[in-house]
Order: C-alpha cells, then sequence, then structure tokens
C-alpha cells in the first residue's frame, strides 16, 4: 500500500455515478472531496468527505464513505480565464459534480457556452466559469497538460488532438436552443435591485422559462399592489439562485448571517450576542443595527460555480491569536459605521462617529466624519486615521432608570462623545459630569449623556464588568481634595465608601456616598 498517492487531509475528486436528473445508467462524474484517512495495509479503500454531496440520514451533514483509491485522483489546479472552442471536450460544474460534454456553440463575448452532455445526452448552457477542460490524470501528470506542466512521454501535443473539423466560432445568443438552468417548478430566491431593497433576497418558484436568460417567477411571499394574488414578475438569470440548504449551525459574534425581515432575507452581521438566542445585527448598507431571534437567522451562503458556500467570518475579522483582540486591518470595511478617537491636543480621547471609506494602507483607513466638516464648511471631513484609533460603533443602550453617582458616561458635547463620571445628580433629569484629562465639570442633560462602553476583545464591554480594580476621582473645590472611588471588577465597591487624598495630609477614608 506504500504506493497509495493520497493522504489525509489532501483535496481530491472521487469518480461517482452521475446525479444530474434524467442521468444515463454508467454516467460518472467526479465529485470534489476531502482524504479523511488513508488506507490501512489490508484494505484498497480511502475515507473522504464530499465538499457538497449530502449525507443520505441528513441533507445538512456532508456524505463520508470509503471509496476503492483508484477510483480518486487529485484536485486538479484552477485556470481561470481559459476560453474554449465548439468540439472541445469540456467539464461542466452542475449538481455538485464536474461532469463530461462536448461545446457545440459559444456566445459572441465568450462568456456563455452550449454544451453537450454525455451524462444526460442533452444540451445546456453554462457560464464560462462553470467550465474546465477534460483532462485525464495518469498518476504521473495531467494530460493534457496544464502551462508549464512537461508532457508525458508518448503523449501527443493537445494542438495535435484538436479536430479542425468542428471547429466554429458562432454569434449566437442562447434562446430556443439553450436549456433553462432553471426548471418549472423549482423553488429558488430572486435578488432585489429595487432603491432601499438592493440585495435582499426573496422566495419564488419558478413559473416559466422566456429564453435568453429570462423567466418569470412567483413570489411566495410577496404579493400584487391590490393583496389579492401572489406576485409575479419577470427575473433575470443572474438574479436567480437555487433555495440554500437549511444549516443547523450556532451563531457566534460576528458570524456573517441571512436575517428574515419584511418578507425576505436580508445579510447582516452579528454585532453582540445579547443571550443565547437574542442577537444584534449589523446591516453595513443602512449602517444601523437591529435586534432579532435565532429563529429569524440562518448562516450565510454565497451561490458561487454552482455550489453553496459558506462566508466565514474570517473575511469580516480576524482574531489576534495571542491576546484574542480585533485586529483592524482586516475589521473595518468599506461603508462601515465606526467612531474614531482623537489625539488632538484639547480633544484627546474624544470619539466621533465616521464611515470608513476606504483602506490605503497597512492599517490606515480613509473615513468621513459625520458631525465634522472641513475648514470652508462645505463638505464633511475626510482624513487618513490609523485602524488602532478606530472602534465599531457602539449599540444604542436606552438609560431608562436615570445614571448613578459616580457612573461612568459618555457626554455629547462639541460633536463628540467624551468620557466622564457622574459627579452629582441635579434637578430635572440633569446631572454633573467630572472630566479626568481636562480636571473639569459640566452639567448636562440625561439626552445628551450614554453608558460608557469599552470595545475589548470584539465585544461591547460596560465599563462596570472590566476585569481589574479603576479608581475614579475629582477635585472638590469646597474641601479642596481629590475625591476618589475605587471599583474592583464586576462593579464591586469598596463598601461604597469614598477614598480621600488631600494633596497636604495624605490618605483619609470618608463616609459613604449616597445619590
Amino acid at each position: 500500500m506504500s504506493d497509495v498517492p493520497f493522504s489525509k487531509g489532501d483535496r481530491v475528486e472521487v469518480r461517482r455515478a452521475s446525479s444530474l436528473p434524467g442521468g444515463l445508467r454508467g454516467g460518472d462524474a467526479f465529485y470534489p472531496a476531502t482524504v479523511l484517512r488513508a488506507p490501512a495495509r489490508s484494505r484498497a479503500q480511502i475515507l473522504v468527505e464530499y465538499d457538497s454531496v449530502a449525507s443520505p440520514t441528513s441533507t445538512l451533514t456532508p456524505l463520508r464513505e470509503y471509496v476503492p483509491w483508484v477510483t480518486a485522483r487529485p484536485a486538479p489546479p484552477n485556470e481561470f480565464g481559459r476560453r474554449f472552442l465548439p468540439g472541445e471536450t469540456v467539464e461542466a460544474y452542475a449538481e455538485e459534480g464536474w461532469h463530461q460534454g462536448t461545446v457545440l456553440e459559444v456566445s459572441e463575448d465568450n462568456s456563455r457556452y452550449l454544451v453537450f452532455l454525455e451524462a444526460t445526452q442533452e444540451e445546456a448552457d453554462f457560464l464560462q466559469s462553470c467550465l474546465r477542460l477534460r483532462r485525464e490524470w495518469t498518476g504521473g501528470g495531467w494530460d493534457p497538460p496544464f502551462p508549464g506542466q512537461k508532457l508525458l512521454p508518448g503523449k501527443p501535443s493537445p494542438v495535435t488532438e484538436s479536430k479542425p473539423g468542428k471547429v466554429r466560432q458562432l454569434k449566437i445568443t442562447f434562446s430556443k436552443k439553450s436549456a433553462p438552468r432553471f426548471k418549472k417548478g423549482k423553488t429558488v430566491e430572486v435578488c432585489s435591485d429595487d432603491e432601499g431593497y438592493e440585495g435582499a433576497w426573496y422566495t419564488a418558484v419558478i413559473v416559466d422559462y422566456l429564453g435568453n436568460g429570462k423567466y418569470i417567477v412567483e413570489y411566495l411571499t410577496l404579493k400584487t399592489d391590490d393583496e389579492t394574488a401572489p406576485l409575479r414578475e419577470e427575473a433575470r438569470e443572474d438574479y436567480i439562485r437555487p433555495y440554500p440548504p437549511r444549516r443547523l449551525v450556532p451563531f457566534s459574534l460576528l458570524d456573517k448571517v441571512d436575517v428574515w425581515y419584511n418578507d425576505g432575507w436580508w445579510t447582516g452581521v452579528i454585532s453582540k450576542v445579547l443571550n443565547g438566542s437574542t442577537y444584534v445585527i449589523y446591516f453595513s448598507t443602512t449602517n444601523e443595527e437591529l435586534v432579532f431571534e435565532q429563529l429569524d437567522l440562518r448562516i450565510h451562503q454565497d451561490w458561487i460555480n454552482q455550489k453553496w458556500v459558506i462566508d466565514s467570518q474570517d473575511a469580516f475579522h480576524q482574531l489576534g491569536p495571542a491576546t484574542g483582540n480585533l485586529s483592524s486591518k482586516t475589521y473595518f470595511h468599506k461603508g462601515m459605521k465606526v467612531e474614531v478617537r482623537s489625539d488632538e491636543d484639547g480633544y484627546r480621547g474624544s470619539w466621533y462617529t465616521a464611515v470608513i471609506l476606504d483602506s490605503i494602507g497597512e492599517d490606515v483607513y480613509l473615513v468621513e466624519y459625520q458631525t465634522l466638516k472641513a475648514d470652508d464648511e462645505t463638505e464633511l471631513l475626510k482624513e487618513k486615521v490609523r485602524g488602532s484609533d478606530i472602534r465599531p460603533y457602539p449599540p444604542e443602550v436606552q438609560q431608562t432608570c436615570g445614571f448613578a453617582r459616580l457612573e461612568a458616561v459618555d457626554a455629547w458635547y462639541n460633536d463628540g462623545w467624551w468620557m466622564g463620571h457622574i459627579s452629582q445628580i441635579l434637578k430635572d433629569l440633569k446631572y454633573q459630569v467630572y472630566f479626568r484629562l481636562s480636571n473639569e465639570e459640566m452639567v448636562f442633560k440625561h439626552d445628551d449623556l450614554r453608558p460608557h462602553l469599552e470595545w475589548m476583545g470584539g465585544q461591547w464591554i460596560p465599563s462596570s464588568k472590566i476585569e481589574g480594580p479603576r479608581l475614579f476621582f475629582w477635585f472638590d473645590e469646597d474641601s479642596g481634595l481629590y475625591l476618589f472611588r475605587a471599583s474592583l471588577f464586576r462593579g464591586v465597591s469598596f463598601n461604597g465608601n469614598q477614598l480621600n487624598i488631600d494633596r497636604r495630609h495624605g490618605i483619609r477614608l470618608a463616609s459613604s456616598l449616597s445619590n
């Protein structure tokens, strides 16, 4: 068994019976898979897990099975942008596998191909990205070889294998000759391009194929203007995809998800986990956050090259392996609503609302402030900002019961948020707030304050739950003392006592504070 060319973790393709509807007996196709276990000495089989072939017991679980290793071959490298000629033997990706066929006709822009499939003895049209040249794995290389690969001994050049008599360049449009990609009665999802609804997906059924890549669809959740019947409309093929499989996976912070809202599925990102079944979802297209139950969520999947691909959260963020902190290098994306910290004298530590316009370098972003204007006051201020001075826009937390004395808050002042502590509770829902950096106090209305949150480890943490002791203080004009309050992690304080430090006479413990 030492001659077996596969090891655990290898990417392979396995030859098995074609799954195309109406496929002929004996028709085979290649299905992408991963080797889970190399063969034992006594067996000539390998254990594989298919990328998209589902288990017969559960459509949510990929099929695992033992197959003779001689039915597998290495996964061929991708060959992007290749054009094909009529008469060439190709493999077309459909129903989760690669099926052999022959190119019959080519569209004028070389983006679509009419292919005769051997498994079904029928014609179907495919995008260029769903085709590849038919190659055989001989054990030592691919035949015909890929560019840069040496020709195998005794094999003719690929040029001599072409069939000049069948090669013809046609100017065609796929209308009557092209087979529909979606059959009548098939449940699909249709993407909206209407203003205000861009990117939302709506469940529908294929009613008819009009040709030229156009269909009549009937929506399952949308009705006509008079609310008397399901809405029907024409939809282009590029805006239609199969109905995605339901995958039962746990949701985590920053997962990309689809949310059921207004009769359709909208793409967002989990920005906060409220409890085991409730989540705050951030929508980058509208720069807003909404709360949803777990039953209204599904993991986001993209339909790429005729297969479903789960969008990994690594595409949205990156966790540092040692600290667990978010790396702003990949977390902040174009269009994201954020807050930017100022480091200018007189403004240091204040936060200003902005939108990411672009990433312009290593951990450097171009932002547009939403409350600050350029010097000429004609447009919003744009500037380059380091990733370390950016954080996501915090969720809105309603403080309906009022703020407590010594509580950490953010105060809205001079078009930004400034961190301080409640030093005194006044009448008419007003508070006196002490700002440590400037050593001054100001009076604010309740509506101009918000609870202070810290962005740590990829989530928003109330200041009372930040681990480690913190010392809050302000200067009392009457006594000439600096008044301190020490607070332990998770909001536990030193018996509610106030620790006073006199610059001249040292430290003494004062009586308990009250609200």
